[in-house]
């Protein structure tokens, strides 16, 4: 019984015959299918392995009942060579409000300007750099809370100030997992980097494995 051959689809959606696909071409198919299936492999894996210790931290947490909402947390080993935590970050959103809060605390910042120079000068940088969006659409959240610290006698910046905190809700943002380790207690902590980029085998290695 003669075995079937192998569809060969080109980036158009046709099939190829056999006979018509290079060896090259029938070369770097494999690479790069070599390569995917490898990469699935280690994203299930490391799915299942973030999975894992986050269960493992939120149990840490729950024991410890004085820590009551779950939010950053941190542990270390008994011999404190090891770190683990777990960081929420939050972001600032604001609402349509935001436009006329600035424009009321930059008319303060620029009436000072003409009077006082210099120091309201660098106060209008700051509301400027404080009314900057991201490449996510959130605002600084530092820059603005202070802006918000500032005691001003003034309406128009104290409208604006209002206005601001207002218009602003606090949305939860992506947790973060750091796993850290040292040689010593007197060495600092060093993150165990889960960055495949990191691993770039060395020369040493390639060698090896070549």
């Amino acid at each position: 019984m003669a075995t079937k051959q192998k569809i060969w689809i080109d980036g158009r959606g046709r099939e190829v015959p056999p006979c018509y696909v290079g060896k090259y071409d029938k070369a770097r198919d494999k690479a790069v299918r070599h390569v995917l299936a490898g990469a699935l492999k280690l994203r299930s894996q490391m799915e299942a392995f973030m999975a894992d210790a986050v269960k493992t931290m939120n149990g840490l947490a729950d024991v410890k009942e004085s820590l009551g909402k779950r939010g950053n947390f941190s542990a270390r080993s008994f011999d404190a060579l090891i770190q683990v935590s777990i960081n929420q970050r939050w972001h600032i959103r604001f609402d349509e409000r935001v436009a006329k809060a600035r424009e009321l605390m930059l008319d303060y910042a620029n009436r000072e300007l003409k009077r006082a120079g210099d120091g309201a000068y660098l106060l209008s940088q700051m509301i400027e750099a404080a009314f900057k969006v991201d490449r996510l659409g959130f605002l600084p959240r530092t820059e603005v809370a202070k802006l918000l610290s500032y005691k001003v006698d003034d309406a128009s910046w104290n409208a604006g100030a209002d206005i601001l905190r207002q218009a602003q809700t606090t949305e939860r943002g992506k947790r973060y997992l750091s796993i850290e380790q040292r040689g010593s207690l007197q060495a600092d902590f060093r993150p165990i980097r889960l960055d495949i980029s990191d691993c770039w085998p060395t020369e040493e290695s390639e060698a090896v494995n070549g």
